[in-house]
């Protein structure tokens, strides 16, 4: 995402994407798969970028769950191996083979629709669905879907894997064991027939903190790889670094208000002896809340200062009352650093009274994107 003109941006930190990718290399040792999902747009932290680094860290492939940003990617340089979740339809057949994307399949239809579809040898993943009812074959239908496959014209079997429902609310640990052995259920009847499946894997962000024995023989995390936190038990604990590390915009307005008998009283700001307000270009189109959260504040120059509600679609008041020398063009720092003052993410979380993950793509898909390392 590029607009050069526009004074606000948030910062990614592709340092942090190629720690993280070694923490996990070194939790799975080297027998194990990497396959990271690129799931929204890397989670707002933008696909290409993130893909070309983690590429040259050593991962061994992808997952989208957008054709197009898979495409991008591709165009972009990334040579690994790239799966596409349950997102496009068996008319893009074609596209795929010239482009080495391998699509993911979960019914006999699929089987027939996508083999119709495919002009040379297309290689298809086949996903178990454990009990989240979204896309997937059910346990005792995937050994027949797989020999389908393998029984195709045009189609072959490259993988199989499942997603156990772990992040949607849903953190109930029976749940989550019942759908891990009904996906290594299927998988060994599978094999059982004699099929063989290249690439395993069952273990995503969650899975992969929570159960090591999960892990086969690839794993495809992604919220993870890009920093964001999961409860992990004893032997998967490591240190993630955020790759969201700004948030950061410019004033483009300063004035002095004129002596409060000569102004209407706005009933929604408070006034003080000579205040100052700036205008900032963000708002609650690009994620801020919609309502201005109590005690929200932003650096400038080195001085932590109060926005004043309320939020607007693309313009924040600030109080400058206490940064007399502060003029149009002066960094305004969310997230971030300010001289001898810091905003962290877990800060800006609370302020905004979202979760650290929720934070990552409120900010980062909507706002031009600046790579550091």
């Amino acid at each position: 995402m590029s607009a050069p003109l526009r004074p606000t941006w948030c910062e990614i930190d592709l340092g942090a994407v190629a720690h993280n990718v070694r923490q996990l290399r070194h939790l799975i040792g080297p027998a194990v798969a990497i396959y990271m999902c690129l799931k929204g747009d890397a989670s707002g932290c933008g696909a290409t970028e993130v893909a070309r680094r983690a590429e040259a860290e050593g991962v061994d492939g992808f997952a989208f769950g957008n054709i197009d940003s898979a495409l991008a990617c591709r165009a972009a340089g990334v040579t690994r191996p790239i799966l596409l979740y349950p997102t496009c339809l068996p008319d893009s057949a074609p596209l795929l083979e010239q482009a080495e994307l391998m699509p993911t399949l979960s019914t006999l239809e699929d089987v027939a629709l996508w083999d119709r579809a495919a002009r040379h040898r297309l290689p298809v993943f086949l996903k178990i669905d454990g009990g989240g009812f979204r896309a997937g074959a059910f346990p005792h239908e995937a050994a027949a879907i797989a020999r389908a496959i393998t029984e195709s014209r045009h189609l072959r079997l490259a993988g199989v894997y499942g997603h156990p429902m772990t992040s949607y609310g849903f953190e109930d640990e029976p749940y989550t064991l019942a759908q891990l052995e009904a996906i290594q259920r299927a998988l060994a009847a599978i094999e059982a027939e004699g099929i063989d499946v290249p690439i395993r894997m069952v273990s995503s962000s969650a899975i992969v903190l929570g159960h090591p024995e999960a892990d086969l023989n690839a794993v495809d995390p992604g919220r993870l790889v890009v920093g964001m936190s999961f409860q992990s038990v004893a032997e998967r604990q490591a240190s993630w670094r955020p790759a969201l590390v700004g948030l950061k915009s410019r004033l483009v307005m300063v004035r002095a208000l004129a002596p409060t008998d000569d102004i209407i009283r706005a009933p929604f700001l408070t006034l003080r002896p000579n205040m100052r307000l700036g205008l900032i270009p963000f708002g609650w189109s690009d994620g801020f809340p919609r309502s201005m959260p109590q005690n929200a504040t932003v650096l400038i120059r080195g001085k932590r200062v109060s926005l004043l509600g309320p939020s607007h679609s693309e313009l924040l008041r600030v109080d400058l009352t206490d940064v007399p020398d502060a003029q149009v063009g002066d960094e305004v720092v969310l997230l971030g650093r300010s001289g001898d003052v810091a905003i962290q993410l877990e800060d800006l979380a609370d302020q905004w009274r979202m979760s650290t993950h929720d934070l990552f793509p409120a900010i980062g898909k909507t706002l031009p994107r600046r790579y550091i390392d």
